[in-house]
């Protein structure tokens, strides 16, 4: 079996990807998809089961105050991200991709980052003295990553593409680029705060979970708002009007 994953990991992997993925996620969700690869269980059942691993974590991290219950959490998020990175070596190495999952995918990465905020509020204000201000950085924090996504997914349509004159990208396509020129070390060292499961088990080492959520948050509104300049940008600009007749 494990040979059997290990060229399920070469044959699947991304033309880009993190360095996290490569060489933590997706060994063992290659051993996942060896697993799977012969059942008849469906790239899209694998993602419903990562977010509903996430939900369980989420309902640990509210529910069991202690360390353990923190590291149970955690773990049980790290578990949810493997199978993540599963469907899509899955549906890759079946021959099973489609636009839809992909947009799948992408929804359940959007529900799980909300489902990690609001249980790590909570967690906060009720078990480590947050009080209310946990809960104004949980609900504002939901507030800018959920305005981050949609933003992300409107710069990722062909329609904006075509608008704007930039490349088209698709979900996940960025991770691991060099992009942004002498920047890329600071921008790939926001990714890799922003990827969740590879920056949650250091805060989670120190049991500041309170400094993730600001660090989390925080990098999502620079990115909300660098990115709606690009959008003013490349949509404000002033336009030729057309007179009735013009082009006939």
């Amino acid at each position: 079996m494990f040979e059997t994953a290990r060229q399920i990991y070469r044959q699947s992997q991304k033309p880009q990807d993190s360095w996290f993925n490569r060489r933590i996620a997706r060994p063992p969700a290659a051993v996942v998809v060896a697993k799977l690869a012969d059942t008849p269980i469906t790239p899209n059942q694998v993602t419903f089961m990562s977010l509903a691993l996430m939900g369980v974590a989420a309902l640990v991290l509210v529910g069991v105050p202690s360390w353990a219950g923190l590291w149970l959490g955690v773990l049980l998020v790290e578990a949810s991200y493997v199978l993540d990175c599963a469907d899509g070596q899955l549906a890759r190495y079946t021959g099973r991709t489609s636009p839809v999952g992909g947009l799948l995918d992408f929804l359940m990465d959007e529900l799980k980052a909300f489902l990690l905020v609001a249980a790590l509020a909570i967690r906060w204000h009720l078990w480590e003295g947050g009080g209310l201000l946990a809960l104004y950085v949980g609900i504002l924090s939901l507030v800018v990553v959920g305005s981050a996504i949609a933003l992300t997914k409107f710069v990722r349509t062909p329609e904006y593409a075509e608008a704007s004159g930039t490349p088209l990208r698709k979900h996940g396509e960025s991770a691991g680029s060099r992009d942004g020129g002498a920047l890329w070390p600071i921008i790939a060292a926001f990714r890799l705060i922003s990827q969740y499961p590879a920056s949650l088990p250091i805060f989670a080492l120190f049991g500041r979970m309170d400094i993730f959520l600001f660090v989390y948050g925080g990098l999502h509104a620079l990115y909300l708002g660098a990115t709606a300049l690009s959008i003013v940008r490349a949509l404000g600009r002033p336009t030729r009007r057309s007179t009735p007749g013009e082009g006939t």
